[in-house]
């Protein structure tokens, strides 16, 4: 990898934390806390979260865990209503959109031009490999739980 193509892939991997934060920000209106993001290349254990790919410029994926309760609590701080059971999977869905969209956003105001994929909800032990490396983001909302963001890096 040439040095140019390193501070580009760089400049990438920040612009992609700086609109996963954003986008948080923008679209669940409940208190939070980012940690500090982190960078691994081990396999992802998922038990709950929705998928959406990104292909352009950024190519990769926007992965957003959470248990059910969290999911639910969002939606409720979102629309004011609970989020039934047989709802869960299509307002996960939703979610996913609108936070990568969100981001989708953010980096074409940077001049990285992405598209998304519709998305894909994953459900029971699953386990995620296929990846170059994962910038890994928690969230803690407050009286809700615990969510992580990943972004699985192809490049």
């Amino acid at each position: 990898m040439t040095a140019s193509t390193e501070v580009n892939v760089n400049e990438i991997i920040k612009e992609l934390y700086n609109g996963s934060v954003q986008s948080i920000k923008n679209v669940v209106p409940v208190p939070h806390q980012f940690e500090s993001p982190k960078m691994t290349t081990q396999p992802l254990k998922i038990e709950y979260g929705v998928l959406i790919g990104y292909s352009g410029k950024f190519k990769g994926d926007l992965l957003i865990q959470a248990n059910h309760a969290v999911f639910s609590s969002i939606g409720e701080a979102l629309y004011g209503m609970q989020i039934g059971e047989e709802m869960l999977d299509s307002f996960s869905g939703e979610l996913g959109n609108m936070l990568a969209g969100g981001l989708s956003t953010h980096l074409a105001e940077t001049g990285i031009e992405t598209d998304i994929t519709h998305p894909t909800i994953i459900s029971g032990n699953a386990k995620l490999t296929g990846f170059k490396r994962v910038l890994e983001v928690a969230i803690s909302f407050q009286d809700i739980g615990d969510m992580k963001m990943s972004l699985l890096l192809n490049q």
